[in-house]
């Protein structure tokens, strides 16, 4: 039992409600739990607590228990009731101790609840009548990657690519995105192009390169979206490595369904009652001009290294991100949400802030 355990996909299917997930859904999902391997008399979680976790029992014996008694039993990982989740429910209604030396499976809510929302989803469109369907456009209809219209939405293999994107627009989005396959040394971007496509990278491996190489690539990240939201010219270029698939949003319905939508725009006194309640100023132009104006314990970061350096933040902290006019802060707002920050724009740019209150 001290041994840590490789989970599978059958293992993970004799769960609920995990056991209805896809192959897809279930092989992501491996990647993404947290195996736990508490001590004998260890607390998996206490009553009262908001974990926003689902948490199942693996292996080895767990004593429930509740502050007024309605709660007090012993689970084994032979039960039928360690199949469904832990006290499922928040706050948490009752302690869970560790018994014996075992094994528990923590998945986060958000996680958990994304994948079912995309599942299912994906389960009503086939299920649609044949006059309720769209027609699935001619560049679909000899598209491998197609699956014979819509149900190339079940064979999208990282689907959290796309979990930071508006739930009320996903089957929209869906809908418009156009799935690719590529081939190792396709350039997928060009540097100095326009900007015409966002894409999410859901299979194979890419790099980033601007003379030298930048940044590697691989399966759930996202590229494009700062020329698309500066209006500006490709600052990179980006090529298959390997074999995969591509998704590709054209640029109006990165307009409408993503851009807006996901960016979170600030007046100049919104921004600083923010700050002052403990949100960062995050400066994304070039150091030269941070060197001549700033505003107050500002972080500079230009927007071309950005992507580079999300390791310098904390995910725990809201960024307002701002440069002269608020094109380059909104790409750079853009891309920190896409990764999970908490990230807004300063409407407007550091042009519309009081003189007195910047820094040389």
């Amino acid at each position: 039992m001290n041994d840590k355990p490789v989970l599978t996909i059958e293992i993970l299917k004799k769960y609920e409600p995990i056991a209805s997930l896809s192959t897809e859904r279930l092989e992501e999902l491996l990647s993404l739990l947290t195996l736990d391997s508490p001590g004998i008399g260890v607390s998996l979680f206490r009553e009262g607590d908001i974990d926003n976790q689902t948490v199942y029992l693996l292996d080895g014996d767990i004593q429930l228990s509740s502050s007024d008694g309605a709660i007090s039993k012993v689970i084994t990982a032979r039960d039928d009731e360690a199949r469904f989740p832990l006290v499922d429910g928040q706050p948490r209604q009752a302690t869970a101790t560790a018994l014996t030396r075992g094994h528990v499976i923590r998945i986060e809510n958000s996680i958990l609840d994304y994948m079912m929302m995309w599942d299912q989803m994906a389960v009503s469109e086939d299920r649609e009548p044949p006059s309720a369907q769209t027609v699935t456009p001619p560049a679909e209809q000899d598209n491998p990657a197609a699956e014979g219209g819509r149900s190339w939405i079940r064979k999208v293999r990282h689907i959290m690519a796309f979990e930071s994107m508006p739930p009320a627009n996903i089957k929209q989005l869906l809908e418009k995105m156009q799935p690719l396959d590529v081939r190792a040394g396709d350039r997928i971007v060009e540097q100095g192009e326009p900007g015409d496509y966002y894409y999410v990278l859901t299979e194979g491996e890419a790099q980033v390169t601007r003379t030298v190489r930048l940044a590697s690539l691989d399966a759930g990240s996202s590229f494009g979206e700062e020329a698309l939201l500066s209006g500006g010219k490709r600052n990179a270029s980006v090529t298959m490595e390997t074999d995969g698939q591509v998704m590709r949003l054209a640029k109006e319905d990165f307009d409408a369904l993503l851009k807006e939508p996901l960016l979170a725009r600030l007046s100049p006194d919104e921004s600083r009652v923010r700050v002052a309640r403990g949100a960062r100023w995050l400066d994304v132009r070039h150091a030269r001009e941070f060197r001549h104006s700033r505003m107050p314990h500002a972080i500079n970061i230009p927007l071309h290294e950005l992507r580079m350096r999300l390791d310098e933040l904390d995910r725990e902290i809201e960024y307002i991100c701002y440069c002269t006019t608020g094109k380059r802060s909104s790409a750079a707002a853009f891309l920190l949400v896409q990764n999970g920050f908490k990230a807004s724009v300063l409407n407007g740019g550091i042009q519309v802030m009081p003189q007195d209150l910047q820094r040389g």
